[in-house]
């Protein structure tokens, strides 16, 4: 099994568009991109299909299968989580947070059920928590996926279970949608968003398709969304035409980049394999959860460089790099201080598929690799 650099740097563009779209100026035609980066949770949800199924079918049929998946997700996930919420109770008497029943929900990854109703729930104090919500949809995902993967289902099964949940949630939107209901209940919810996920998960149970058909979905995903950001008049997440079936159409493409970027000889690859995105994506959940927690103070030192910094363009780029390399640092030191010895116990519980290795492991697998090529095994990812 060997690691595919190309996907931390998927990853790592996806947690770089999310904190453009919170920090970056969304005035004039240079920062356009920031006002789309809110895809970046699209390609988020398809990346984390697409890893996931792979993991699935990687040990689907061994001892403890459902076991050491769920432990190892809890080992990757919960710390810093939780963490998260032990320092805003550490700190509820220092900054005065009210703390509220519905809380628990967002404690046990259900945010996304009660956000929508009152965001104001997003809030303890100045700690901003409203983005959890993505982790909550992917968390009920993790609930439900794996005890399909691992039933006696066969993979032309779970592949029509795909692309039923793939058609459905657009359907289900439209329908919600004629009825008017609360937009953000349609953004996080899981049944309106599962064909992101399964979309990437649909590519985990299928042969890669080739690059023909990869650039043909790319270029007919890019001109579904242009055509609803004209009906919409807006790139906004909540425009009703995106809200439709733009969701659908963004799937669409970043299952087409993730394809591309899978094969060595493309642009796609190449630039994801970038190590400065590579970086990013190792410590990508870290620095999602962090740069909005922080958004009030963040929004301080926006405020504060447009008020010292005479031109508006240089304004925003030097506040956006104060707050991304805030976030940086806050995202790698709680990787290394508290995520890692947490993620050292995940090789009790299996194998792991496209982690870092260490440097023994990597060199085992270099001389295994020189002595007999047809040692190797079909790559694995996760």
């Amino acid at each position: 099994m060997r690691h595919i650099p190309s996907l931390d740097g998927l990853r790592g563009t996806a947690v770089l568009l999310v904190v453009a779209f919170h920090y970056l100026s969304r005035e004039g035609a240079l920062f356009s991109i920031a006002s789309m980066g809110w895809m970046g949770v699209d390609i988020f949800f398809v990346l984390s299909g697409y890893l996931i199924t792979s993991i699935l079918l990687e040990q689907r049929g061994k001892a403890h299968f459902f076991r050491n998946f769920y432990m190892r997700r809890v080992l990757r996930l919960f710390p810093l989580y939780y963490f998260l919420f032990l320092v805003a109770a550490v700190l509820t008497p220092f900054l005065h947070i009210h703390w509220r029943p519905a809380h628990l929900a967002m404690m046990f990854y259900g945010a996304n059920m009660v956000l929508p109703f009152d965001n104001s729930l997003g809030w303890l104090g100045p700690l901003n928590l409203f983005h959890v919500w993505s982790l909550s949809v992917e968390e009920q995902f993790y609930l439900i996926w794996p005890w399909l993967v691992g039933s006696s289902l066969s993979k032309g099964t779970l592949r029509r279970v795909c692309l039923a949940g793939i058609v459905a949630a657009p359907v289900l939107r439209l329908v919600l949608l004629h009825g008017h209901p609360q937009p953000w209940l349609i953004y996080q919810s899981l049944p309106t968003r599962m064909d992101s996920l399964l979309a990437g998960g649909l590519l985990a149970l299928l042969p890669l398709p080739s690059l023909k058909i990869l650039r043909a979905l790319g270029a007919a995903a890019v001109a579904a969304a242009g055509v609803l950001i004209w009906q919409g008049h807006s790139t906004f997440f909540l425009s009703r035409p995106i809200q439709g079936v733009g969701y659908s159409a963004l799937a669409c493409l970043a299952v087409a980049v993730l394809g591309m970027s899978l094969y060595p000889a493309t642009l796609a690859h190449r630039v994801f394999s970038g190590s400065l995105l590579r970086f990013y994506g190792r410590y990508s959940y870290g620095l999602y959860l962090w740069h909005y927690l922080l958004s009030q103070p963040f929004g301080d030192v926006k405020r504060w460089t447009a008020q010292h910094v005479s031109f508006p363009f240089l304004a925003a780029v030097v506040g956006f790099a104060m707050v991304l390399s805030c976030s940086t640092v806050l995202a790698v030191a709680s990787y290394h201080w508290l995520e890692q010895p947490f993620l050292r116990l995940k090789k009790r519980f299996g194998e792991g598929l496209g982690e870092e290795p260490s440097v023994r492991r990597r060199e085992k697998t270099r001389r295994r690799e020189s002595m007999d090529t047809e040692l190797q095994t079909a790559p694995s990812f996760e």
